[in-house]
């Protein structure tokens, strides 16, 4: 999983071919120390500012592409590496991210736009919704019939549904994960991810504007203690609204249930993350 604890965002600073000063910043990480980021950083900006002078085209650093930076807030699994790592993304809410545990998430379709007399039809909206889960439920089912060596948990979300394989361990960037993922019709950008950073992810906790609650003043790492401190505040705040909300509906086990001490450990934190048990609203 890349996940580094160490982040730094660096400078560099020098002189074009015309002598005027150009400066460029990039971001730096490490899985050993706060230092070693920083000197990661400083080299990746002073690259940035080579290829610029020399008229050169840096690649772009994509999300995707770099190490997730995310505030690790909790290791679960004793022992040498991990077995799953509980972050918080970019807008506040917290992800599980496994090593070899497979979730794949289904989005809904998006529904046709109404009608200006669909418009004046009261529950129209509900009973549409309720059709397209179906239909895309309907989908899975299919897929899992085709491939019966297969067993998962299924469970709905607010806008769509998600899968967590029971019957094995799976490896995140191997062609047999992106055939299961790109079959089930999950998101090119999650396939990609999965992928580059080495590691499947969950999100346990609603996301801001679905439970009412304001985005994250700051992103990690905080520029200073004052970005720490309105980000706690904000934390504080965003725990308190999103426990009146879940995450995650179980819906049915297909084939056999979790054997598999990782699976299990893994399912557990999920289904009391999501509070799958709670009749509070999805978001």
């Amino acid at each position: 999983m890349r996940i580094p604890p160490y982040w730094s965002k660096q400078q560099f600073s020098g002189s074009d071919r015309r002598g005027r000063t150009q400066a460029f910043a990039a971001w730096g990480w490490s899985f050993t120390s706060l230092a070693e980021a920083e000197s990661d950083a400083l080299a990746r900006a002073k690259r940035v500012f080579d290829l610029i002078i020399q008229g050169e085209r840096p690649a772009q650093y994509e999300y995707h592409d770099r190490p997730i930076r995310e505030e690790r807030l909790k290791e679960i699994g004793e022992g040498g590496e991990p077995i799953a790592v509980v972050t918080r993304n970019r807008y506040g809410a917290l992800v599980l991210n496994t090593r070899r545990v497979l979730f794949a998430d289904v989005d809904f379709p998006r529904p046709p736009r109404p009608s200006i007399l669909g418009l004046f039809k009261r529950g129209k909206g509900e009973a549409q919704r309720e059709a397209i889960m179906a239909e895309t439920v309907r989908g899975v089912e299919a897929w899992a019939a085709r491939n019966p060596q297969r067993a998962f948990r299924l469970y709905r979300t607010c806008e769509g549904l998600r899968l967590l394989f029971t019957d094995r361990l799976y490896e995140p960037n191997s062609e047999e994960t992106t055939a299961v993922l790109a079959e089930l019709g999950s998101d090119r950008m999650y396939i990609r991810m999965t992928q580059k950073q080495e590691c499947f992810r969950a999100r346990l906790t609603a996301k801001p504007w679905r439970c009412g609650c304001r985005r994250p003043p700051a992103g990690f790492p905080w520029a200073n203690q004052q970005a720490e401190a309105a980000f706690r505040a904000w934390e504080r705040e965003y725990t308190r609204i999103d426990a009146g909300y879940r995450t995650c509906e179980f819906l049915r086990q297909f084939g056999a249930a979790a054997a598999n001490p990782e699976i299990e450990t893994v399912q557990t934190a999920h289904d009391r993350g999501t509070r799958i048990d709670s009749p509070a609203p999805l978001a």
